[in-house]
């Protein structure tokens, strides 16, 4: 393996920059450190064009905004692994997101090679080739970089080029690259790398159980402490734990003195903190009820609904394993209930199932089998079980 350049010159990355722009493609990945800061601390990034890497050091006070200009250029392939977190960085710095992306890992799951897979895996199961992985928890910020850190930040791109054009070969023999570039298309959306409130609190452990004024309160509270974050650029957590915040919310005190009883919440005694909570609390209190979130629902689903969604995962999934496509990469099961709840007439949003590709590979299939206009089919039991869905022949005139 070539050893990598190390950029630390201004007009060194700028005139790369220009031979990466006139290469229309290039690989890249990021080392960055957010232990003890809310915002990540750049700390390398590596790139190969052509067999050749190039290792860009911000530490020695680079303007990478000639390097971001390009990972945003839509003219220009950007090749990356699981790249959701290093275009973040991108949107910090410039506030603008990538374009044209081709993410290996996703490519990976449309071709069924598997979904999720790491960069080790991945590049074993293309180009029968075993990276490195050592050096996880090392300091990146640490120099001079040692020869172990330049060889591993070098193995996560020097192969990326390789497994995108054997990737972009099968996606395109399988006819499933516009559906691979439909999915990479979410990473020029901003809203992308910043989730609701909403939908960060239904992810915070024990939100289930609130009322909606729990979550009201639970949803103001999460904006709160991620400006109180965002501001200080410290962790989230350095300020108030997620299990004290959805108690919190579902206490809703009103008092100084009720908080400073909580175990395990030593802001209790930082008086601009309490009372800004108890405010936070009290305003959301006042919120009128048609305002409120509603509370996740808890259902109790009859036997054979139950018995319906178990069907079509098994459907989707044996589709997916006949036809090589990494079910996954469909969503969690809580799409089909989605499903099931549009088609009910119980739900107007249509759902992702019944969108885009998703809809052309299995939505309209389920929606077959649902109202049916096709039956399921076993063969091939023990030895080479498959399952298929067969379109109903047309009924006989006169039966």
């Amino acid at each position: 393996m070539q050893s990598p350049e190390i950029i630390t010159d201004q007009q060194r990355l700028e005139a790369c920059c220009k031979t990466w722009r006139a290469a229309g493609a290039f690989a890249f990945d990021t080392e960055f450190i957010r232990d003890d800061t809310y915002n990540a601390t750049l700390c390398l990034v590596q790139v190969t064009v052509d067999g050749a890497t190039a290792l860009i050091d911000p530490t020695c006070e680079l303007d990478l905004a000639p390097f971001w200009d390009l990972v945003t250029d839509k003219s220009v392939v950007v090749i990356v692994h699981a790249g959701k977190e290093d275009f973040e960085v991108c949107l910090r710095a410039t506030g603008k997101v990538p374009r044209n992306v081709f993410d290996v890992q996703i490519a990976a799951g449309f071709v069924g090679l598997g979904y999720p897979l790491s960069l080790l895996r991945l590049v074993e199961r293309v180009t029968h080739r075993r990276i490195i992985k050592g050096q996880t928890l090392t300091d990146w910020l640490h120099r001079p970089l040692t020869p172990e850190q330049v060889r591993y930040a070098t193995e996560d791109v020097i192969y990326l080029p390789d497994v995108y054009r054997t990737l972009r070969a099968e996606l395109e023999r399988m006819g499933r690259l516009a559906w691979a570039e439909e999915e990479f298309r979410r990473f020029e959306d901003p809203d992308f790398y910043r989730a609701p409130a909403a939908e960060r609190v239904r992810r915070l452990k024990g939100s289930s159980k609130l009322d909606g004024l729990g979550l009201l309160v639970l949803e103001r509270l999460v904006e709160w402490r991620e400006r109180w974050a965002q501001s200080r650029n410290r962790p989230t957590r350095a300020l108030i734990r997620d299990d004290i915040l959805v108690e919190i919310a579902r206490r809703r005190p009103q008092q100084a003195r009720e908080l400073e009883v909580l175990r395990g919440f030593p802001q209790a005694k930082n008086r601009k903190v309490v009372h800004e909570l108890v405010g936070i609390i009290k305003a959301a209190c006042q919120t009128p009820k048609s305002e409120w979130p509603t509370p996740r629902e808890h259902r109790d689903d009859p036997p054979m609904t139950r018995a319906l969604l178990d069907l079509l995962s098994a459907v989707i999934q044996a589709i997916c394993h006949e036809e090589k496509l990494n079910w996954p990469l469909l969503g969690s099961p809580q799409r089909l209930r989605e499903l099931l709840d549009y088609h009910a007439g119980r739900s107007g949003e249509i759902p992702p199932l019944l969108r885009g590709w998703r809809e052309q590979f299995i939505g309209r299939r389920l929606l077959d089998l649902l109202e049916g206009r096709c039956r399921l089919h076993v063969s091939g039991w023990p030895d080479n079980p498959r399952l298929h869905l067969n379109e109903h022949p047309p009924a006989r005139k006169g039966s």
